[in-house]
Parts: C-alpha cells; structure tokens; sequence
C-alpha cells in the first residue's frame, strides 16, 4: 500500500475510540455533577494484542514473518464529556477524547509521539479525534466540530473485528491495525464538520453533513488533486425498528466533493455510495454491508493512492463485507468475510506499477467477555491481494489479546 495510506491510517486511533464508544454502552465510570445540573464523565478504553504474521509476496519473491505487542483495530481511549441541563427545551452536550496506542514501531527505543509518515521509527501515538458538542430537543440534533464522517461510518462500526485486530497495517507495528479497513469497506475517518439529524421517525432518521473537504488522492509518483474550493457533502438515511423476535439495523449513505489539480483545469470527483442491514435474533447476529463509487480508493476514503490513475482519472472501485457470529453464553464466536475490488481504467495498462485488482479477508474469532469490563479475544486471518499484472501476496495472522473498558 502507498505511503499516504499506511501514513494516514493513523486516523485508526480515532475511528476506533468512537467505534468503541458508539458500540456499546456507555460505562460513564466516572460522574462529577454540580447543583446548577451540569454533569463531566469519563470514559475510557485500553487494548493490548499478540500479533504473529506470517506475508507472502509473489512480486517480490518475498516471505517474512512478525510478531509484535501492539495495539488493535481499537486505540486506547481516554475521553472527557460534559452534559448541560435542559434549556429552553435543548440539551447540549461535548466530548473531547485521548486516543494513544500502546506500541513503538520498529525499535525498542523509539521515544515520545511518533510522527505522521514515521512508521517505522516513531515511538506510541496520541491523537485527538473527536472535539465536538451536540444540541438535542424536538427539532433533532446538531453536531458541530471533528466526529466520525457519515460515509461509510456504520460499516465500520458493524464491523465483528471492531474489539479485534483482523488485518494488519504493516510489519514494523506502527500505527493501528485494519481490521477489515481495505478488506470490505474503506476507512470513513474523523473529520469537521456541520451535521443535522433529524427525530426518530417511527425508526427513521436522516442525517445530512456538510464536511471539511479532502484531497483526492493519486499514487505518490503523481500529481494529487489538492485544490478544494468547496465543501464535501455526505448524508445517511437509517432505520432501526424491531419486527417480531428480530432486531433490525439497516443504512443507506451517500458521499460527493468535487476537487481539482494545481497544473492544470481538469476536476474530479468523489461519488460513492453505501450501505448495510444488520440483524439479530436472540444469540444469532448476521451482517451484510457494502459501497461502492469512484474517486474512493480501496483503503482511505478519497486521500488514497489508488483513487486516481496516474493521469488523473478517477478509477471506480466497490467492496461488502458479510458475517454472521453466535453468542454462546460470555463467548461469541464469528465468521466475516470482506473483499474490496476496483476496475483499470484505459491508462492503467500503461502503468509501470502493478495496479490492485482486489483485497478480500476471512476472519474466524472468538471474543469472550470476562465481564462487564474485560473482553479477551482471540482471531485468525487470511487476506489476500490480487493484482492485475498477476501477482498476488498472502498474509496469516494469528491474535490474541484483551481489551479492558470503564
């Protein structure tokens, strides 16, 4: 994977610490309240994974083995929020969030924070990916500041290998782990944002956000289309609702923005869609989710070095990512697959590189919860990236490890 990609995935350490927020129930561990109604809580969440992977490259004729103590798909997590009391019908609340990962890079002493494109050298990481506050009343919610992007958002978030590690990010152990990031969906990453969502409609609601914009992104030997002169435009429309003995969780998304390049009047565009179903029946939960558009890439959503041909044309490229898990008693016990696939475009048989033809990864896990606060965890991984040139390259990735939340 290009080098914008393994830099940028450092935004993991974000989208995991809402994931593990949004997916479960809020512990709230901590309460500090005063007599006027205002109300601090903090939260929190550190996880630690034993990760052997052995990769296989046809390329390069290549095969190297690694194992590390690093963390998963989830940073730890240390997160400040604060509650109002009502006014005037509005309930305003804001968070703030921590996000460190546990591991050094490729060296023992790799000291202090390491740096965005220092993977292999840097030391632990600390970002801050959520700085927002919400207002809620009868008109539904407004969300102003940096938080999980809509697009893409939910098919993470459903993700069985969310608690997990699935696929790693690279060999040395700097940054966090995938996932399925690639492998059935791309990254929605944290960013500013104005977002309005409307009430709970008998179990619909709609959401609609205008966004920071983004680069969209070519390989690093090519020019990327860095002017942005307006917003990126992403909205969600969600139902929820419990029909007999099932739960239901289903989504439809959608992403647009607009960007061109500094040498010359060409625009391009990011258009893609998304969306899922969710369904749980007593102990069985199943999942079916994809996406799909041009001008997304296959890792990062837009900022990817795949999203562009060298000559500036947006490839298009789509992916889904399925799984069904059993609760049996504190174990549940799943199987997901996940596959990312994207055309060539007329240029690409041009092309030097080798371009990816497709990304898929079948994940068998185990996450048992301990209690109510420690879930240990245990998976196996095969991923495999395919080509156009032929080639393939193989990992398995064997984990275990804990994750410990208040």
């Amino acid at each position: 994977m290009k080098s914008v990609l393994r830099s940028t995935m450092m935004g993991l350490l974000g989208m995991a610490a809402l994931v593990m927020t949004a997916g479960s129930p809020a512990q709230a561990a901590f309460v500090v309240g005063g007599e006027n109604g205002w109300q601090m809580t903090y939260d929190g969440m550190i996880n630690v994974f034993m990760v052997y992977t052995t990769k296989s490259n046809q390329a390069a004729d290549d095969q190297r083995q690694s194992f590390r103590i690093r963390t998963g798909l989830l940073p730890s997590i240390f997160a400040f929020n604060v509650k109002s009391p009502t006014i005037n019908g509005v309930d305003y609340a804001a968070r703030i969030g921590l996000y460190p990962q546990v591991q050094n890079s490729g060296t023992r002493t790799g000291l202090g924070p390491g740096t965005g494109n220092d993977l292999e050298n840097g030391g632990t990481s600390i970002d801050v990916r959520e700085v927002f506050f919400t207002a809620d009343g009868k008109f539904g919610q407004f969300l102003v500041g940096r938080a999980l992007n809509l697009y893409q958002g939910k098919n993470i978030l459903t993700d069985m290998t969310l608690i997990g590690n699935g696929v790693p990010l690279n060999m040395t152990g700097g940054g966090v782990d995938l996932g399925h990031i690639g492998y059935g969906y791309t990254y929605a990453a944290f960013g500013p944002q104005f977002r309005y969502t409307t009430p709970d409609m008998s179990g619909f609601k709609v959401a609609f956000a205008i966004c920071d914009p983004s680069k969209i992104g070519g390989s690093t030997t090519v020019e990327n289309a860095t002017v942005i002169n307006q917003p990126r435009f992403e909205t969600e429309l969600s139902y929820v609702r419990k029909i007999g003995e099932v739960n239901l969780n289903t989504w439809l998304g959608g992403l647009y923005q607009e960007a061109s390049f500094n040498s010359r009047a060409k625009k391009v565009n990011s258009i893609g869609g998304a969306m899922g179903i969710q369904a749980t029946m007593g102990p069985f939960e199943a999942l079916l989710s994809g996406w799909g558009g041009e001008g997304i890439g296959m890792g990062l959503t837009q900022d990817d070095g795949e999203a562009l041909d060298a000559f500036g044309e947006e490839r298009v490229a789509f992916g889904g990512l399925a799984h069904a898990t059993y609760q049996l008693g504190k174990a549940k016990i799943g199987l997901q697959y996940g596959i990312n696939y994207q055309y060539e475009t007329e240029n690409d048989d041009r092309l030097v590189d080798q371009v990816t033809k497709s990304k898929q990864a079948l994940t068998a896990g185990v996450y048992y919860s301990l209690n109510k606060y420690l879930t240990l965890v245990g998976e196996y991984t095969r991923a495999e990236n395919r080509y156009y040139n032929g080639y393939k390259e193989t990992m398995n990735v064997f984990s275990a490890g804990t994750v410990f939340t208040w």
